[in-house]
């Protein structure tokens, strides 16, 4: 929201950066290969097969957050297509839970008798559920939360059965300021704090315990997973893409391109990106009425300094909107004055994806905080919809056979970042 008359919003552009001759980023990362990418990444199921084998199944993934668990015994249910044993095998389902000693803990959700799934509850639903014990409902086989086989009917019929060996299959479990994270390689080559080490320094007083999530939506796009992150960590669209939502918000006299104004770039594909609100952006007036009394995700409630939010803008760029931190592999974190919104991408083929947004607030206090929350899930839910519409559409022309390599600019480094840590884990 710009605040400024006419001569202090002058005074200001005098001491911000040329932006038309502005550095590249570039220049910060002389290193990296600026030229253009091959598509076949996008496009070949013998790649995406190796992307399986060498990232899914031997890296940290996002599963979700404990404001899903409160109490004991409760638990919800993850299907990762990306980490089946087989291109031609279902996908395995994970349980993920509170035990009654107040641990997260993770399992496939895998009956240890004759393999059926143990929880039978929609994984899209978002809903979480709550169990003493876990059921399976073919012949009664009883888990404790700890995942340890309680009962078995008939027990005295099976043939010197050890039940110390039967408990549910357990999977590495890790939790970073209330995000769970799962490993499902049985020796990890990595902790999740270094797998994620640049994010976690960044963030690390940033209150993500406090914040509660207050929409989500998802799709399953006909797009290659990397093509659908691309879409959701660069500024290069906003000004048509957004052409009827946001353009004047980001895209006004000092940055009509949307430009990001600072960008990092780390090993194993992490990476984060800085936007900025036009200063000469007027907001309507029900969106400035709105700001006045609470946070949007890409503005401050007038009079918030952002004290209670450190890690933002780690650049510390003029009129801060949000940062992009790419999150390697296949989830993006966005922190804001306010709160976060993210996204999950997580690979069904070569070119099918489920995409899960997100929008996270502070816990309301007052009325005035949920009137700003609701309005800045509906802004970013219209912004959401349209982001979505061009994923089919870009890899139709991956791999209609008439583009062989794709040519980035310096402002869709993130992109870039993204395609080159991947190509490297699959060819190393």
């Amino acid at each position: 929201m710009s605040n400024h008359s006419t001569e202090a919003f002058e005074a200001l552009k005098q001491r911000l950066p040329d932006w038309a001759n502005r550095r590249p980023i570039a220049e910060r990362y002389p290193d990296m290969d600026y030229g253009p990418l091959p598509v076949t990444p996008y496009i070949c199921e013998e790649f995406f097969e190796q992307e399986r084998a060498k990232i899914f199944k031997k890296m940290w993934l996002y599963v979700g957050r404990v404001e899903r668990l409160p109490k004991a015994g409760d638990y919800f249910t993850q299907v990762i297509e990306a980490v089946r044993v087989n291109k031609n095998s279902t996908s395995p389902s994970f349980i993920i839970c509170r035990d009654n000693n107040g641990e997260i803990r993770a399992f496939y959700n895998t009956c240890q008798h004759r393999g059926t799934t143990v929880c039978w509850n929609n994984h899209e639903t978002w809903d979480t559920a709550n169990r003493k014990y876990f059921t399976c409902r073919f012949h009664g086989w009883v888990y404790n939360t700890d995942g340890s086989l309680r009962s078995v009917p008939d027990e005295k019929l099976f043939f010197n059965l050890d039940k110390t060996t039967r408990g549910l299959k357990p999977v590495h479990c890790a939790v970073w300021k209330d995000f769970i994270f799962i490993n499902v390689d049985p020796s990890p080559r990595q902790t999740l704090l270094e797998q994620i080490k640049p994010h976690a320094e960044q963030l690390k007083d940033f209150p993500f315990e406090r914040i509660r999530r207050r929409g989500i939506w998802t799709a399953t796009v006909n797009v290659n997973w990397k093509a659908a992150i691309d879409a959701f960590q660069e500024g290069y669209h906003v000004g048509t893409v957004h052409a009827a939502t946001l353009p004047e918000a980001f895209c006004g006299s000092l940055n009509p391109y949307c430009r990001p104004t600072s960008a990092r770039i780390f090993p194993q594909g992490n990476r984060s990106v800085t936007f900025m609100v036009s200063p000469d952006f007027t907001p309507p007036a029900v969106e400035n009425w709105v700001r006045r009394r609470g946070a949007s995700w890409y503005a401050a409630a007038s009079g918030d300094s952002g004290s209670e939010f450190p890690g933002v803008n780690p650049d510390n760029d003029p009129f801060y909107a949000f940062d992009v931190h790419g999150v390697f592999p296949n989830l993006l974190v966005d922190p804001f004055i306010g709160g976060f919104y993210g996204h999950e991408f997580w690979p069904i083929s070569v070119n099918k994806t489920r995409w899960i947004g997100s929008i996270n607030f502070l816990a309301p206090q007052k009325p005035s905080d949920l009137i700003a929350n609701e309005h800045g899930k509906t802004l970013l839910r219209d912004a959401f919809r349209e982001d979505t519409v061009t994923l089919e559409a870009t890899q139709v022309g991956l791999e209609s056979g008439a583009i062989e390599t794709a040519v980035l600019c310096d402002m869709e480094i993130a992109p870039r970042h993204l395609y080159n840590s991947v190509v490297a884990l699959v060819n190393g």
